[in-house]
């Protein structure tokens, strides 16, 4: 594929001429996730032009070559390109219409441009970071008051979901067709990949549970039972579906506030929007703040929700009840403990044991076998959780 950063300033030349900024000096730096993301390559770019004030942009370039595509063809650039172009516009003119407070509307990053040529993918967006956001530690548990606010955004999101399938519900229907995540679960890239990252979450856990794993996962038939759980069963929403801290960015206000804006929507989705709350909570929390915080935190969620959608013209009752919730919600539990054992290896790697992200990463590459002490505590405490609820 080409050079990314050739890729990027090929497009930087579109944004100048749009913007009209004259004479720009342009400075790109590469910017490392520090092992959280396996799709693209990131960059900051200052431009720097005559008599106007920098502009300070974000830019993700498509990483994946060939051998992921054909393995996981997701369309992630594809779905994020739509996000922004489409759907996050159409969350807008909802909020408008609905006359929502600015204190309470989705908080969007500001969108310069994208491409889906093949190969040349391209996202850019406004550098948040020169606004003073920055993303949570990921091998740190989060904490209340930034789950209290993230899950806040969450609830946004769907809500807005359950408004454009009220407000358009043929064109919302043919949106979630078009977004069906498809997966090559007879490819033998694909099963190694499932069977190396189930091995490594087990091996991970105490002897004692291991065999209660073994026989919790023996029925997911290669992956097959993971994808049911994303099934809505109450009402579908565009879920997040990879809800977790690395793709959230926030900052502490002067007055102690926290604000939270969602980055990165690669992997919308039609779903149950249980599973966006389940893998914030499980691939971002420790065992001394689920006992704390868990019922608290999914309360908190709903309750953010229900004034959402009040805020957006619907009636919670007729449109997705506290009822429907907790139902769905006891019904899809296990996804948490099955996101954790699936995901906290490589979510939880450290930096220098993370995948390098270039044209020759493929589906086994992100099956990182962890052993690091904060992974094995972290995948332990999910797994003692789920035993005293009498999941497993």
């Amino acid at each position: 594929m080409a050079d990314a950063e050739q890729i990027l300033r090929k497009y930087l030349e579109n944004i100048i001429v749009d913007l009209n900024l004259i004479n720009p000096v342009v400075n790109i730096k590469s910017v490392s996730s520090g092992g959280a993301n396996f799709t693209t390559v990131l960059y900051s770019v200052k431009i720097a032009p005559d008599s106007k004030d920098a502009v300070n942009l974000f830019a993700k370039v498509a990483a994946l070559g060939d051998k992921m595509r054909t393995a996981m063809p997701m369309r992630v650039y594809e779905v994020e390109h739509r996000a922004y172009t489409e759907l996050l516009k159409k969350y807008q003119h909802l909020e408008i219409i609905n006359n929502v407070p600015d204190e309470h509307k989705l908080q969007i990053p500001k969108y310069y441009g994208s491409s889906i040529k093949v190969m040349e993918e391209i996202m850019i967006l406004e550098d948040l970071t020169v606004q003073g956001y920055t993303v949570y530690d990921r091998l740190k548990s989060i904490d209340w008051e930034y789950a209290a606010t993230a899950i806040e955004e969450m609830a946004k999101l769907h809500a807005l979901s359950f408004a454009y399938g009220v407000a358009e519900p043929e064109e919302f229907k043919d949106l979630v067709k078009d977004l069906e995540f498809e997966w090559v679960m007879n490819d033998e890239q694909a099963k190694s990949f499932w069977d190396n990252i189930l091995l490594s979450g087990i091996e991970s856990t105490r002897e004692e549970n291991k065999e209660l794993l073994k026989d919790f996962f023996s029925t997911f038939d290669g992956g097959r039972k993971f994808l049911e759980y994303y099934e809505p069963l109450r009402r579908c929403a565009l879920i997040h579906r990879d809800f977790r801290i690395s793709n959230l960015m926030h900052k502490v206000e002067s007055d102690g506030r926290i604000r939270v804006k969602i980055v990165d929507y690669q992997t919308l989705q039609g779903g149950s929007p249980v599973i966006d709350i389940l893998y914030f909570i499980f691939t971002g929390s420790d065992v001394k703040f689920r006992a704390e915080y868990y019922h608290k935190l999914i309360d908190h969620y709903y309750s953010q929700l229900s004034q959402a959608m009040q805020r957006l013209g619907l009636n919670p009752e007729n449109t997705y009840s506290r009822e429907d919730f907790y139902f769905e919600l006891k019904e899809k539990l296990p996804f948490g403990l099955a996101i954790a054992i699936f995901s906290l290896p490589l979510v939880m790697v450290e930096a220098e044991n993370a995948p390098k992200v270039d044209e020759n990463l493929d589906l086994t590459s992100l099956s990182v076998v962890n052993t690091s002490d904060l992974f094995r505590e972290r995948i332990n405490g999910v797994v003692d959780d789920f035993i005293r609820w009498g999941i497993i």
